[in-house]
């Protein structure tokens, strides 16, 4: 793919953005266009880079007015002004002698600005050299990359003659594991931090022995939250490390490594609990997601930004489980085992739906639908995709504190937000659907909030972009 918003005809790239609808009347503009006279794709990227901060602006106070942080009016003049400033910095760089088109609007009134790009081109060129440098890095390494993990690993395998069969069993599995967490790459284009990641994600897993986790794939089981005395050890996580090393020492001995990537590789084990977003991140995704064409995932990810349900608990929701409340008027989301599984009792709750939901189109998107509004959706599909779409937005899968951001993080987000907030423990594990505190004979006296007491837990939870 060339670039989002790039495209070439008769050998000449262009930039191009559609304007969002809600600003097209008070802009005048339908598309912003501009020629960037070039047919290398590495010039086209850096002089294309003005307009590319100009979207990122358009999204971040799209998402600021769609979240009432700014009102139409501040969305509008924003804009405005950041239209005329984009189009005076090229206009700056103008020469008589060489012009080319800058924009054409596409609603009456057309007209054109113009630049000349050719004054700017050596202090293009460290940017072009460096994109070339990495070109050239990316090229190499497909060259070395070597066989697929798995492949490697029979290879591998089939030279251990001396492993028993119980060994040789065990390896298997720890592969196919490894293999489900960082997916099946090149032997030479697997890092160290990749394996790094690996180890730290393995240790959270549970038991292979325990029941009530088995037929759930490995993927689904790093969104769980784990009980503590049901995860591995960290010994047992030391025989796949162990493993690691043999198959990176054989892979500098075929020569598609240079040296092991194992070679003193320590690993200090994390904390397993998992860490949460930061306001900026949510924002991301939720603005990131709306440009999807599966608008499916887009509605698991803001539901599960705005209630703190589990994974789950969202993708099993039916059309009759979107309610209104006779007394507050507002809308709810009834989770129960009629749905599908639940992980606990206390699961089953009613969660107000936040206005966030309500602004962004949630009702509309409920009613397009015949009876699930997730129909069809795989659960761990989905987990695969978001594990890759987060990475895609530059958004790290360790926090600073090197806990784990995963799909599920969103829940931690949500209860953090809400406990911060001000709101009682005990209504945020009402709508939660955690089990609640518990107050010895008071316990007896205590019964679930109505609707109107806990809509603060979700009101009151606001992503603010800084």
């Amino acid at each position: 793919m060339i670039h989002k918003y790039l495209f070439k005809r008769n050998q000449v790239f262009y930039f191009r953005w559609r304007v969002q609808e809600e600003l097209q009347a008070a802009l005048k503009l339908k598309e912003i266009r501009v020629s960037l006279r070039t047919s290398s794709l590495l010039v086209a990227k850096s002089r294309a880079n003005q307009w590319f901060d100009f979207v990122n602006h358009a999204k971040l106070m799209k998402n600021a007015y769609q979240f009432s942080e700014i009102s139409h009016l501040e969305y509008i003049q924003s804009m405005k002004k950041k239209v005329n400033q984009t189009q005076a910095s090229f206009s700056e760089k103008s020469d008589s002698d060489s012009v080319i088109e800058l924009i054409t609007y596409s609603l009456g009134g057309g007209r054109s600005v113009t630049i000349d790009f050719e004054k700017e081109f050596d202090k293009e060129k460290e940017t072009l050299l460096a994109f070339q440098a990495n070109e050239t890095k990316q090229l190499n390494q497909l060259k070395h990359a070597g066989p697929k993990l798995s492949q490697f690993f029979e290879e591998f395998l089939a030279c251990k003659s001396e492993l028993s069969r119980k060994m040789k069993a065990s390896y298997i599995l720890y592969m196919n594991t490894l293999i489900e967490i960082m997916g099946d790459k090149d032997i030479g284009l697997i890092e160290r931090s990749d394996v790094k990641d690996a180890l730290q994600d393995y240790l959270k897993l549970p038991k292979r022995n325990l029941g009530k986790y088995k037929g759930i794939s490995v993927l689904e089981l790093l969104e769980m939250e784990i009980d503590e005395q049901d995860r591995l050890t960290q010994k047992s996580v030391s025989h796949v490390k162990k493993l690691l090393q043999g198959i990176f020492a054989y892979a500098a001995d075929k020569n598609y490594v240079s040296s092991s990537i194992m070679n003193g590789l320590k690993m200090n084990f994390t904390s397993t609990t998992y860490g949460k977003y930061g306001d900026d991140e949510v924002l991301k995704i939720l603005c990131a997601v709306n440009n999807l064409k599966d608008v499916s995932r887009k509605w698991v990810c803001w539901l599960a930004a705005y209630t703190g349900a589990r994974r789950g608990e969202i993708i099993q929701l039916r059309k009759q489980d979107i309610k209104i409340d006779s007394k507050t008027k507002r809308h709810y989301i009834l989770i129960t085992t009629d749905a599908g599984t639940l992980k606990t009792e206390n699961a089953q709750r009613r969660v107000p739906i936040h206005k966030a939901l309500i602004d962004e189109g949630l009702l509309s998107y409920v009613e397009s639908q015949e009876e699930n509004l997730f129909d069809g959706m795989n659960a761990e599909t989905f987990t695969k995709w978001f594990a890759e779409f987060r990475e895609s937005l530059g958004i790290e899968k360790y926090d600073d504190l090197s806990k784990r951001r995963v799909f599920h993080s969103f829940r931690h987000t949500f209860i953090t937000k809400s406990r911060a907030a001000g709101n009682d423990a005990s209504q945020v594990q009402q709508v939660v659907g955690h089990e609640k505190i518990h107050f010895g004979d008071t316990d007896k006296y205590t019964h679930d909030y109505d609707l109107y007491q806990v809509l603060d837990v979700v009101d009151k939870v606001v992503f603010e972009a800084y």
